[in-house]
C-alpha cells in the first residue's frame, strides 16, 4: 500500500512539473482552498471544488489505484486521471474571483507574475515555422509521397524521427512499430528497432531478414547511417532519395 501511494506521489509530481515548476501546484492548491472558503454557487462549487478534491483523494488512495489497474488492465495511463483535475481552470477561476474582490492590487500582482515567471514560447525547440500545410517536415512529406500507394496499404521501416510524422501524413503507410518504442519507461522491445536505431553499424544480413519478417516493403535510412553491406546486394533497389534520406524498395514484394 505504501509503495503504491509513493508511486502515485511520483506520478503526480511529474504531471504537475514539480521538479521544474514547483510553484504551479502551490498556486492550484491555494485557489482550491480559496474556493472552498468563498464559492457559494452550488454548481460552480461542485465543478471547481468538490470534483477536484474527490479526484485528488481517489488518485492518492492505493485501493483506488489497484482497482483502476485491475479494471482497465493498464497502469501506464493512470496519470490521465489527473487530466480531470482541470488545474488551469480551477486556478484561473479562483484567480478571477479573487481579482474581482481586490481589482487594483491583483492587477499589479498579475502583471508582476507574468513578467517574472513567463517564458518566450517561441524559444522552444518544439516550435518552428511550418514548412507546409501539413505542419510536418518537407522531407517527410517527400519520402512518404514516394512510398504511398494509390490503393491499399504498404509497410515501411523509417527512422525514429519520422514515426510521428508518417502517421500524421497518411494511413496508407503502416509501420512495424510506433511511438511505444520511443518512450523508455514503457519498456517495449523490438529486434528490428534495435537493429535500426541502437546498433552502431547495421548488420545487413540480419537486418534484411528482420525487415522481411516484418513485411517491410520500403526501408528509409539516413544517408549517414553506417551499414555493413549495401542493401542493394540483398535484393533491394534504391527507389528514391531526399536531401538526407535514402529510400530502398525490397524487390521481393513487387
Amino acid at each position: 500500500m505504501w509503495n503504491t501511494f509513493l508511486e502515485s506521489v511520483n506520478i503526480f509530481q511529474n504531471y504537475v512539473g514539480y521538479h521544474q515548476n514547483k510553484f504551479l501546484f502551490g498556486i492550484y492548491l491555494f485557489f482550491l482552498l480559496y474556493l472552498w472558503k468563498t464559492e457559494k454557487n452550488k454548481r460552480f462549487r461542485m465543478l471547481f471544488v468538490y470534483v477536484p478534491t474527490l479526484l485528488l483523494i481517489c488518485f492518492f488512495c492505493p485501493l483506488f489505484h489497484d482497482i483502476f489497474a485491475i479494471l482497465l488492465k493498464e497502469e501506464e495511463t493512470y496519470y490521465r486521471m489527473l487530466w480531470l483535475l482541470q488545474m488551469s481552470m480551477v486556478s484561473a477561476y479562483g484567480a478571477l474571483k479573487l481579482c474581482g474582490k481586490y481589482r487594483k492590487l491583483m492587477l499589479v500582482i498579475m502583471c508582476i507574475a507574468i513578467v517574472s515567471c513567463g517564458s518566450f514560447v517561441y524559444q522552444s525547440v518544439n516550435i518552428f515555422k511550418a514548412e507546409n500545410l501539413y505542419h510536418i517536415p518537407n522531407e517527410v512529406v517527400k519520402a512518404a509521397s514516394f512510398m504511398e500507394p494509390e490503393e491499399g496499404r504498404i509497410r515501411a521501416l523509417v527512422p525514429a524521427e519520422m514515426i510521428h510524422f508518417i502517421r500524421q501524413y497518411t494511413d496508407r503507410i503502416t509501420l512495424p512499430y510506433g511511438r511505444e518504442m520511443l518512450i523508455d519507461r514503457w519498456n517495449f522491445q523490438s529486434d528490428l528497432y534495435e537493429a535500426m536505431e541502437l546498433s552502431e553499424v547495421i548488420e545487413t544480413p540480419s537486418f534484411v531478414e528482420l525487415t522481411r519478417d516484418n513485411y517491410c516493403m520500403y526501408v528509409v535510412l539516413r544517408k549517414d547511417r553506417l551499414i555493413s553491406e549495401p542493401l542493394t546486394d540483398y535484393g533491394f533497389e534504391l527507389f528514391a532519395q531526399t536531401d538526407n534520406y535514402l529510400i530502398y524498395l525490397d524487390t521481393i514484394w513487387e
